[in-house]
């Protein structure tokens, strides 16, 4: 991919949330971004209101873009991933929607926010994260996110979408150890990772030229290389986390 003009924009959905207003601050350093949410509590300027559940809407937002962050998910309120309906809607549907609108408005660059909890029961299980261990999520939420990698994965087999898959742990401000429900936790541990951190990797995403469908794990906590393959992430996309989680207490 050459390298992208200054007037490249980027739909960022979820951009109202924690950690989407976090990513539209990253890339708001090199892009024009707009922020797609169903709600917008501030003032900001460059926001549409939709749904990712809404085709129509979807492929109406996405004209004039170059390029997509994907960072919506179902809210986690309670009882609502004790049931698929909600969450394979919003996180699995609305994540298709958005990739067949951005090859019918041909875009080539998308970033998919992901998680961890993809290979789940491989890190309960203390397995090295590596970026090709098979999917073994443990809850419908770790399911939604892993159908929203193979969906990713499909769109760029079947339609040369280049897409980087970012699969981040434990969202925290790396100064205050606040997370998007405002609760700080006593300590910490190698999965922490700051939403700042996750910015600047999705715009590092958007830089690099020979990008296909790739795996990045994003964890910056005390001795996050040794149970994460993040030296690859670092390497790959010239990303160095500077939120390292030292000074805290650690689990």
């Amino acid at each position: 991919m050459p390298a992208l003009a200054s007037d490249f924009r980027i739909l960022v959905t979820g951009g109202c949330g924690f950690l989407g207003s976090h990513l539209v601050s990253a890339l708001r350093s090199r892009f024009p971004v707009v922020a797609l949410d169903v709600r917008n509590p501030g003032a900001d300027e460059a926001f549409v209101e939709g749904s990712v559940t809404d085709a129509e809407r979807v492929d109406e937002i996405l004209e004039g873009m170059g390029g997509l962050v994907i960072s919506h998910m179902a809210p986690r309120a309670p009882g609502v991933y004790d049931s698929p309906k909600l969450p394979f809607e919003v996180n699995v549907e609305g994540t298709a929607l958005l990739l067949d609108a951005a090859v019918k408005r041909k875009l080539k660059r998308v970033v998919l926010i992901s998680s961890v909890a993809v290979v789940q029961q491989s890190m309960t299980a203390g397995q090295f994260l590596s970026i090709d261990l098979l999917p073994s999520p443990d809850s419908i939420y770790g399911l939604t996110k892993a159908l929203q990698e193979e969906t990713a994965r499909y769109y760029h087999s079947r339609h040369g979408l280049e897409i980087a898959i970012l699969r981040p742990a434990y969202i925290s401000m790396g100064d205050t150890l606040k997370d998007k429900y405002g609760v700080s936790r006593p300590s910490v541990n190698w999965q922490f990772i700051d939403p700042r951190d996750i910015g600047a990797a999705a715009l590092a995403a958007f830089a690099l030229e020979d990008l296909g469908c790739e795996t990045f794990y994003l964890m910056a906590g005390p001795g996050a290389e040794q149970r994460a393959d993040i030296r690859h992430t670092m390497a790959r996309l010239g990303w160095t986390p500077q939120f390292r989680f030292t000074g805290f207490p650690v689990d």
